[in-house]
C-alpha cells in the first residue's frame, strides 16, 4: 500500500512539473513568434518622447551594480538571492538559441536596447542579469550626486571605487534615476514592461511584489 501511495505521489509531482514545462515552452514560442516590435523596458515606462529626450541629453549611462554595493550593501547582497539576479542564467539553461535573441535579452539583462546598456556577454558582462539599473534605469547621475555629497577625504581615488568612502558617506541620497523610488508610477511601469500577462510571475498581485522589493531581501526569491 505504501509503495502504491509513493508511486501515486511521484506520478502527481511528475505531472505537475511536466505541465509547468509545457506551459513555459508554450509561452516561449508565443514570445519568439510575436510580431510586436521590441521596446526596451525603460522606453515603455517613460514613453517614447521622454525616453528620446533623456537619451539625447547624453546625461544617462549604465554603470553596473558593482558600484551600487558600496552604499547599498544590504540590498546588493539581498538581491543575490533573488530571481532577477539570475535572469540570464535562465537563458543559458534554455539553450544557445536564446542567449543572443533580442526578445529574450530585453528582459533578462540590464539596459538591452539602450545606449550604454547590455550588448552581449563579451562586451558588457557587467550588465548581465536584471540588476538594480534594470529596474531604476541608468545610475550614473545617482552616483554623481552621491559623490558630490561625500566627504572630500578619499574622493581622489573614487575611480577605483574603494569601500572606505562609502562608510563615511551619507546613506540616503535620492534622485538621479529615470525610474527612481521617488517616482513609483514609472517604477511600476518598469516592472510591468516585462511582467506581462504572458510572463505573469507578479502580474496578478503587482502591488504585493512591488512592496516586497522595498526590502533588502524580497520575498520573490528562487
Amino acid at each position: 500500500m505504501r509503495f502504491v501511495i509513493s508511486n501515486f505521489i511521484l506520478f502527481l509531482v511528475t505531472g505537475v512539473l511536466s505541465g509547468i514545462s509545457v506551459a513555459d515552452e508554450s509561452r516561449i514560442q508565443q514570445e519568439l513568434t510575436d510580431s510586436i516590435g521590441i521596446i526596451p523596458p525603460l522606453q515603455q515606462a517613460l514613453g517614447k518622447e521622454a525616453f528620446d529626450k533623456a537619451m539625447a541629453s547624453g546625461e544617462h549611462s549604465y554603470t553596473g551594480n558593482a558600484k551600487c554595493r558600496l552604499c547599498h550593501r544590504d540590498f546588493f547582497l539581498g538581491r543575490k538571492e533573488d530571481v532577477h539576479d539570475h535572469a540570464y542564467e535562465k537563458l543559458l539553461a534554455a539553450g544557445a538559441e536564446y542567449i543572443e535573441n533580442p526578445r529574450c535579452l530585453n528582459c533578462h539583462t540590464t539596459g538591452y536596447g539602450v545606449n550604454s546598456g547590455f550588448q552581449n556577454i563579451t562586451k558588457t558582462s557587467r550588465l548581465v542579469n536584471v540588476q538594480c539599473e534594470g529596474c531604476h534605469g541608468p545610475g550614473n547621475e545617482h552616483i554623481r550626486r552621491q559623490i558630490v555629497n561625500m566627504p572630500v577625504t578619499g574622493l581622489a581615488g573614487f575611480g577605483s571605487v574603494v569601500e572606505e568612502k562609502a562608510e563615511n558617506a551619507p546613506k540616503v541620497i535620492l534622485g538621479g534615476f529615470l525610474a527612481g523610488v521617488d517616482n513609483p508610477q514609472i517604477l511600476k511601469k518598469m516592472c510591468m514592461s516585462c511582467h506581462t500577462q504572458r510572463w505573469n510571475r507578479s502580474f496578478n498581485d503587482l502591488d504585493k511584489a512591488y512592496n516586497s522589493y522595498k526590502k533588502a531581501k524580497p520575498e520573490m526569491t528562487h
